[in-house]
């Protein structure tokens, strides 16, 4: 299984002296949805993990290369520029000025119903 590739266009400035974001491309198609990303986008395991620009902050989301569906994987944070894939969390720096590091884990966190379907057919 080959890596997807990753482009970049029409990368804008949002906000003030803020960052630019721009349309993201995977394999010369662009994910589902009309959002913006915040370069750089990483590949991990076949799959793309990018941060969403939405209106008050970023959502970081991984997105499937062969449907182009996109998931999140955070609540709003107020910045997220990613930086690396670590241990299994994605590493992150939540401020602007870049001088502080977060991390989240990359498995999704599992809906309640299918914790308790999980548990009671294990009984």
């Amino acid at each position: 299984m080959t890596e997807p590739t990753i482009d970049w266009k029409d990368i804008l400035e949002v906000g003030l002296g803020g960052p630019g974001c721009g349309q993201l491309y995977i394999d010369g198609k662009q994910p589902k949805g009309a959002y913006r990303y915040l370069p750089p986008a990483l590949i991990h395991e076949g799959k793309v993990y990018a941060s969403t620009f939405v209106p008050g902050g970023f959502i970081l989301c991984v997105i499937d290369p062969a449907s182009l569906t996109r998931q999140e994987l955070s609540a709003k944070l107020p910045y997220a520029r990613l930086q690396a894939i670590e241990d299994g969390e994605i590493v992150y720096v939540d401020r602007h000025d870049g001088d502080s590091v977060s991390r989240l884990p990359l498995a999704l966190p599992q809906p309640f119903f299918a914790r308790l379907a999980a548990r009671l057919t294990k009984r």
